[in-house]
């Protein structure tokens, strides 16, 4: 069986020094301005590199966990889902991902006993099947603390 291919893409524009201001633009228009994080010296106001790949982990993760709690017809109303980047400084100065932690709420509607343990077990399983975490899976400890929450 031949693999299914899918192809993305996004253009990015970098103007000026290391001070300087990026622009990405979504195939449809969608303009979203970045630049060095706050934390490194750069300016307010804009969207980092950081927080743009905490951005791709919670979106597929998010989603993936709502295919599997779909299939397995659980009664789920929303997903939040905070995320925690850890960045380190390595001995030779590269900065590198080593963590990032998914504090997730499940929303079910009047959910029993079994509906709950299902939708705990597919918080931790919809980390293994997110393609954003496949992608980092080895470089960086992904992990998921889900909490029910009766809507």
């Amino acid at each position: 069986m031949n693999e299914e291919r899918h192809l993305f893409t996004l253009h990015g524009v970098w103007n000026g020094n290391s001070d300087g201001d990026g622009m990405l633009t979504a195939p449809r228009g969608t303009n979203l301005p970045f630049g060095v994080p706050e934390a490194f010296g750069g300016k307010p106001g804009r969207t980092n590199p950081e927080e743009l790949l905490l951005g791709a982990v919670i979106a597929c993760y998010s989603i993936t966990l709502s295919i599997l709690a779909e299939k397995r017809r659980l009664p789920l109303e929303r997903i939040v889902v905070d995320a925690e980047g850890e960045v380190i400084r390595q001995p030779n100065r590269v900065l590198k991902f080593s963590a990032i932690r998914l504090h997730t709420k499940l929303f079910l509607v009047n959910a029993d006993e079994a509906q709950q343990q299902t939708a705990i077990e597919c918080a931790h399983k919809a980390e293994e099947y997110c393609m954003i975490s496949c992608a980092l899976r080895g470089n960086v400890a992904i992990s998921v603390e889900p909490e029910i929450v009766n809507a």
